[in-house]
């Protein structure tokens, strides 16, 4: 017989042995019999029955213990202090820069997010330039860009991590002047 076929069919019969004791322990007082035996394949079989060639065992009981009863504290409801306080954002926008606004020779840009109401104490604002994440805090990020068109677009997550409020993506502009340009003040040649 292979190997694993053997560890399978053993661990398929202790875990039967395991059920028909259990039950058996509860109705028996602490002990039960279980008769155990070998069939022609060399499969070991356990039963709570009587069987030819089998051999009776006495099986004691195992300890057991309740689990304790859950106090109120810890119940799945989050207690109401834990909630986040005050009003819903109403609206929450990217102020600046505006949608479709060219910004001309710049090598950073500032982005600003407003809310109504206020933002909370505890919430957090997720910046993302392009589709990345812009590090900082607060409702002003600072950051540097390249000419071409860009995207930005901020969340608003509680202190739990949800998320409360998305604003609109904007799309803006950022002329530079080409390095090719005889006339470039970063660039001159």
């Amino acid at each position: 017989m292979c190997p694993t076929r053997f560890t399978l069919i053993r661990s398929v019969a202790l875990a039967a042995f395991g059920l028909l004791s259990t039950a058996a322990l509860a109705d028996n007082g602490g002990t039960t019999t279980v008769y155990k035996w070998i069939d022609a394949q060399g499969v070991i079989h356990y039963s709570d029955q009587p069987h030819s060639n089998a051999q009776k065992l006495e099986i004691q009981g195992a300890q057991t213990f309740s689990a304790p009863p859950v106090p109120e504290t810890y119940s799945a409801a989050a207690p109401p202090e834990a909630q986040p306080s005050g009003p819903v954002y109403q609206s929450c926008s990217i102020a600046q820069p505006t949608d479709q606004q060219m910004l001309m020779n710049v090598y950073h840009t500032t982005a600003v997010v407003q809310t109504s109401p206020a933002l909370r104490p505890g919430d957090d604002i997720h910046l993302f330039v392009d589709g990345k994440e812009i590090a900082g805090s607060g409702t002003s990020f600072t950051f540097p860009v390249y000419r071409g068109q860009h995207t930005v677009q901020a969340v608003i997550e509680d202190s739990v991590g949800q998320i409360v409020c998305e604003t609109s993506t904007v799309t803006f502009y950022v002329h530079q002047p080409s390095i090719q340009n005889p006339h470039n003040p970063v660039h001159p040649r």
